[in-house]
């Protein structure tokens, strides 16, 4: 159990519980305890935020050589939306109707806003951004507000979608490759929820090339050396561009950072 300036740990099963226990307590010195988020309000800022750091911190600790927050902490939230349990992540902690709706929106649906939010701007924005986030909200109060003017005034991109999408919204993220011809690509928005997408292309001839499209909202794109391409128009279910060779293989997201529910239709191969 957190406290400011104090864990208490009852114990584990096993070494690798014990120090995950301790990780995420020990994180929690930072959110929500100098960054005083209302837990009974934003319990994701709390948990979420703690979630992701301190999963940051036991990789390198433990050097498992894992990157961040990884794509398989995403389980949780894929099984909420399989069994019609998601929720708004607005919700009161004491209002979701079942208690693992609650645990995985806070824990797993937080983090994963920091995780996705690595996709849409980009992976040294956001350090920055968490740093940046700190030191001016130290002892205060901060809202989803808050945090996201920052990721806007570091990033020089618009958020204000995302923070709606994934925190007001159940809406889902799925895009899909509906059709390749030729050296024509066409990809289809088929959940509600928009997102920039990158797409890497594999070439008959063995070379390849990586793209982002942004999404039109964002009025800008993420640090890439990938080639940008148009925006996508949110409203649009379609989008469709050309490339110079004849294609292989194309993949949505090989990073597998956006929480796609259905990646069978993600990739595809001549």
């Amino acid at each position: 159990m957190e406290y400011p300036m104090c864990t208490l740990i009852e114990g584990g099963e096993t070494l690798h519980s014990i120090l995950g226990t301790m990780f995420h307590e020990f994180a929690h010195e930072w959110f929500q305890f100098m960054l005083a988020t209302n837990e009974s309000e934003h319990s994701w800022m709390d948990e979420g935020f703690t979630t992701y750091i301190s999963t940051l911190a036991s990789n390198e600790i433990t050097k498992r050589n894992e990157k961040g927050f990884s794509p398989k902490n995403y389980g949780g939230y894929f099984y909420l939306v399989e069994n019609g349990l998601d929720e708004p992540l607005t919700t009161h902690p004491d209002r979701y109707n079942t208690n693992v709706a609650y645990s995985v929106a806070s824990y797993t649906k937080g983090s994963m806003f920091l995780s996705q939010l690595n996709y849409i701007i980009g992976e040294d924005n956001l350090k920055i951004i968490l740093k940046k986030y700190f030191d001016e909200f130290k002892f205060k109060h901060p809202t989803p507000n808050d945090f996201i003017r920052i990721a806007e005034k570091v990033s020089g991109i618009q958020l204000r979608w995302y923070l709606n999408e994934w925190i007001e919204t159940t809406h889902t993220i799925d895009y899909a490759i509906a059709k390749v011809e030729d050296k024509s690509i066409t990809l289809a928005r088929v959940g509600k929820m928009p997102m920039p997408i990158d797409v890497s292309i594999v070439y008959v001839d063995g070379t390849s090339e990586e793209f982002t499209i942004p999404l039109s909202m964002m009025y800008g794109h993420k640090p890439t050396n990938n080639t940008i391409l148009k925006d996508w128009a949110w409203a649009n279910p379609n989008y469709t561009f050309n490339v110079n060779k004849e294609i292989k293989s194309v993949e949505i997201d090989k990073s597998m950072l956006m929480a796609d529910i259905d990646r069978s239709n993600n990739k595809f191969e001549k």
